[in-house]
């Protein structure tokens, strides 16, 4: 048998035990819980706003239900102390299961939680703003807002139930930010494709990935601007149901199964300028999806992108980013950029696996490129 070239012909996919999405399936947590055993105990970590919007009629069936659980309210960021104090929390009420009911900062630390502890997890999220409630994944901040760490777990969340009808009362700007987050995902993962890179399972990327990344790609262009207007009137339709899919389960498994090139480096480059702070994650990724294509040469697609985060008030200029040149003059902006450039180009980033070296002045040169592109285009 010839095994040679073996190891470029393994390739690994991960995704959720179950995943179920539609209006009011938030109801079946208290079975969920219960498959774990007829007295399963859960730490719920949520924030007062996630309960609230769940609604009393919810809160009621998960009383009536029985679902024994404890609530942690959660600290704002998913930090190595955050994890550490939920831990604690878990260990204290003996829980059995630790259900994460947020946003992607909370499920992250949720998940993290419950994998250090050796516990199963079921995510369920208010909003759908990231591929956070079905990846293996957490995104580690320190407490000033900048990335530290991406960890990775065994496997993915046993449950993840979406409630479109509870994402449907969150603001509108959340589902705006999970189709910018989601937007980076068809093209990384064919860049990683191309480049011959490697997933952040350390194993090749699978067709199914792939194939999952370009439907996510698919869905964005034929509907998002459509489900962004009607999130708007507050309408549940089908066009809303299918991006909250994207932005949620295709797009996790494209990025885990498909792979990461440099917008997510990009991203966590911007993490280092505390001007960029106040964006939501899939907020910056949308505008580093168009300066991705800048560094690979594709100045048409780079517009492509910058037009659909305009349509659907996303950033698509470096002002919009927090970066004004009216601010501050232009060493002081190039220097902010080589600093974010340089933070792009850490050795633990996604971005080599596009295969190309690049420098921080060339990520620098990129992100002026992008903000240029912007600025002729839609002026």
């Amino acid at each position: 048998m010839n095994i040679a070239g073996a190891e470029r012909r393994t390739t690994t996919i991960m995704m959720p035990g179950q995943y179920r999405q539609g209006p009011g399936v938030i109801r079946e947590l208290p079975a969920v819980v219960a498959r774990f055993g007829a007295d399963a105990r859960a730490l719920l970590v949520a924030t007062a706003g996630g309960l609230k919007r769940l609604g009393e009629d919810k809160l009621r069936d998960w009383t009536a239900a029985g679902l024994p659980a404890q609530v942690a309210e959660f600290g704002g960021e998913c930090s190595h102390e955050e994890i550490e104090r939920l831990m604690r929390e878990a260990r204290e009420c003996r829980a059995d299961v630790i259900v994460g009911f947020g946003g992607g900062k909370l499920l992250d630390a949720a998940k993290s939680a419950a994998y250090r502890l050796d516990l199963p997890v079921v995510i369920a999220p208010t909003i759908a703003a990231s591929d956070a409630p079905c990846s293996a994944l957490s995104v580690i901040y320190d407490e000033e807002g900048r990335v530290v760490q991406l960890e990775t777990h065994p496997r993915n969340p046993d449950y993840v139930l979406v409630d479109t009808e509870i994402i449907l009362r969150a603001p509108v700007r959340y589902l705006a930010a999970g189709m910018g987050d989601a937007l980076a995902t068809a093209p990384e993962a064919l860049a990683c494709l191309r480049g011959g890179g490697k997933t952040i399972l350390g194993a090749y990327p699978t067709r199914f990935g792939i194939a999952a990344a370009e439907l996510c790609g698919r869905i964005l262009a034929e509907d998002g601007v459509r489900a962004y207007g009607d999130a708007s009137r507050g309408e549940l339709t089908d066009a809303f149901e299918r991006v909250v899919e994207a932005n949620t389960l295709l797009s996790g498994i494209g990025f885990e199964s498909g792979g990461l090139a440099a917008a997510h480096s990009l991203h966590d480059g911007l993490t280092e300028l505390p001007e960029c702070h106040p964006l939501l994650h899939g907020e910056k990724v949308g505008f580093c999806t168009a300066v991705q294509a800048v560094l690979l040469g594709e100045p048409d697609e780079a517009v492509r992108y910058l037009r659909f985060c305009r349509d659907i008030k996303l950033p698509s200029t470096l002002a919009e980013v927090g970066l004004d040149r009216g601010a501050a003059d232009a060493g002081e902006l190039r220097r902010k950029l080589l600093v974010a450039g340089e933070r792009t180009l850490s050795p633990e980033e996604t971005i080599h696996s596009i295969g190309r070296a690049f420098t921080a002045a060339e990520i620098a040169d990129a992100f002026e490129e992008t903000d240029r592109l912007a600025r002729i285009s839609f002026s």
